[in-house]
């Protein structure tokens, strides 16, 4: 008879619409699993908007519950992930470091000068006394292989 007053009390409050068929339903299926032992003191009505929204409040409860685990689970799945992602990143900064190191020291210089010190083209031809096409080319040499270092693994 309240069913669908109910369902819209507690919509309101939701703002679910299966959530708030779930609480009636749930408050019905207890009232009816206990109708012997039930003491109603006030109207049938009263009892049952305080019951569903009791039940509603303890579906928030339980719900907060289960967010709470899952976002610890999310934290400690990320924390793993990212702990891998800081030994990928070391081990490729490693490579590229060693990869640098095995540069022809001409090659190895107009890339630290360009990559590292943030010198213009321009700048590491006239630094070095070399022409802006000689740059490119051992800047290209370069990251050719470091490219294939990181690759390869």
């Amino acid at each position: 008879m309240h069913y669908n007053e109910l369902c819209a009390y507690i919509y309101s409050l939701s703002k679910n619409r299966q959530q708030a068929e779930d609480v009636v339903q749930n408050v019905m299926l207890k009232i009816w699993k206990n109708k012997e032992k039930l003491n109603i003191n006030t109207s049938i009505k009263s009892y049952l908007y305080k019951s569903c929204y009791y039940e509603l409040i303890d579906s928030f409860k339980k719900n907060k519950k289960e967010l709470n685990y899952i976002e610890q689970i999310k934290s400690t799945v990320l924390e793993v992930f990212i702990e891998e992602d800081n030994d990928f990143v070391k081990n490729q900064i490693k490579k590229v470091r060693d990869e640098i190191d095995k540069l022809p020291p001409k090659c190895k210089e107009v890339f630290i000068l360009n990559k590292m010190q943030g010198l213009k083209y321009k700048e590491v031809a006239e630094q070095l006394g070399v022409s802006i096409k000689t740059v490119e080319a051992q800047l290209s040499k370069a990251m050719i292989r470091i490219k294939e270092a990181l690759d390869v693994n």
